[in-house]
């Protein structure tokens, strides 16, 4: 079938409590369309009553589907009909029929979660886990081994949300994870499973007294402006590649209705975005000042230049030795290797955000040059900077 002949009818499935999911995974949707594809979306949006719904469920009529989540009646439904099929979630109903699926990498937003939080200075960590739902499981499963991998102290709050129901839901995951954050150790990085976690964790935080970010710092993940602002302080959060995952969606797509051969558990999986830092992860009270300010004065130079312990000595007043046992006390390694992984996160941190040639990113870091760049973070983290750009 030529493009231009055909014009294939596409219904777009995202519930309406993922908003701001929604509308960035709608951009990536029509940036494919922009590219010459005969795709006609239809999308049953939420009006509150203003339009009569569209429902696209097992019932539905057409060439092709992008759905965030299924049943197995659903997919026993579409197969039958001939309907090709793409998952933009983890979930999958069990024993059921499974088809391709674009997501967010989950593996990567634990590892980002670390690296963001580990910055303050912490040595406790802890997860907020929804138990019922597999993708938190695997945001779960890399954030811990990012945190013990480094010698952190890991707790876990677990959840069950989707098993409340919706009229005492709020009351039941108050009741839940009450307990839990007044048990957690402090001061402590608490990653959330998403913003909507960041919300009732802020809320309960204040209720308890507990200062945020100063005993418990929280970081969320979606970057969704709407709950990241209306949190007190506002939230730190990951970013969702919403518009790129909503892309690669809709491309698939295309060549599935096209008859291409793509297997039902082929899985694309897209990196997040860079933390975006809010008041929510800064200003962490650890329990030696001069390391809180050791700290900080490492945080502004290091991505700029090198920093030797020797100068750190002098800034901070204290000798070598005294130094070592301070850090070590409080951050559970030397001052040495604070000062390697902030200034290997700075490179990191460019690899994964620019395009910048080696070359450019040495000068900007104040390395020799990209053959110093190569080894420095090839002893650092065990991969090479293209490895690391590939990622």
């Amino acid at each position: 079938m030529e493009a231009t002949s055909t014009r294939f009818r596409v219904g777009v499935r995202l519930p309406d409590w993922i908003s701001g999911y929604a509308s960035r995974l709608f951009e990536g949707f029509l940036d494919f369309q922009r590219t010459g594809s005969a795709m006609k979306l239809h999308f049953d949006q939420p009006t509150g009553g203003d339009i009569p719904p569209y429902p696209i469920g097992k019932n539905w009529k057409g060439d092709g589907l992008l759905v965030y989540r299924y049943t197995a009646a659903e997919a026993r439904a579409w197969q039958k009909a001939g309907i090709n099929v793409v998952n933009l979630s983890v979930e999958t109903p069990r024993n059921s029929i499974v088809f391709p699926r674009v997501t967010v990498d989950n593996q990567a937003l634990g590892q980002l979660a670390y690296e963001h939080l580990a910055n303050l200075g912490l040595k406790n960590f802890a997860y907020m886990h929804e138990s019922s739902r597999e993708y938190s499981r695997m945001r779960l499963e890399s954030f811990r081994e990012s945190v013990v991998s480094n010698g952190g102290n890991f707790s876990v709050i677990k959840v069950p949300v989707s098993r409340y129901p919706i009229k005492t839901r709020p009351t039941q995951i108050d009741q839940c994870i009450r307990e839990q954050l007044l048990n957690l150790p402090r001061p402590c990085g608490l990653f959330l499973k998403d913003d909507i976690a960041g919300v009732w964790t802020s809320r309960l935080l204040q209720k308890l007294n507990i200062k945020c970010p100063e005993e418990i710092a929280l970081l969320g993940i979606s970057d969704d402006i709407i709950f990241c602002h209306t949190t007190t302080p506002p939230l730190s959060s990951i970013p969702y590649p919403g518009r790129k995952i909503g892309f690669a969606a809709a491309k698939l797509l295309n060549a599935l209705m096209r008859g291409e051969n793509v297997p039902p558990d082929h899985w694309i999986t897209l990196a997040p975005g860079a933390v975006v830092a809010r008041e929510s992860t800064r200003h962490v009270h650890l329990d030696d000042a001069l390391v809180s300010n050791a700290l900080q004065f490492l945080r502004q130079e290091t991505p700029k230049r090198p920093v030797s312990v020797s100068e750190l000595c002098t800034t901070m007043g204290i000798s070598r030795e005294g130094l070592r046992v301070r850090f070590i006390k409080t951050l559970g390694h030397s001052p040495k290797k604070e000062i390697e992984r902030l200034r290997s996160q700075a490179v990191i941190k460019k690899l994964r955000e620019s395009e910048d040639t080696l070359e450019t990113i040495a000068i900007d870091h104040s390395f020799a040059g990209p053959d110093e760049i190569c080894r420095y973070i090839k002893r650092q983290t065990g991969k090479t900077p293209g490895q690391i750009r590939n990622e």
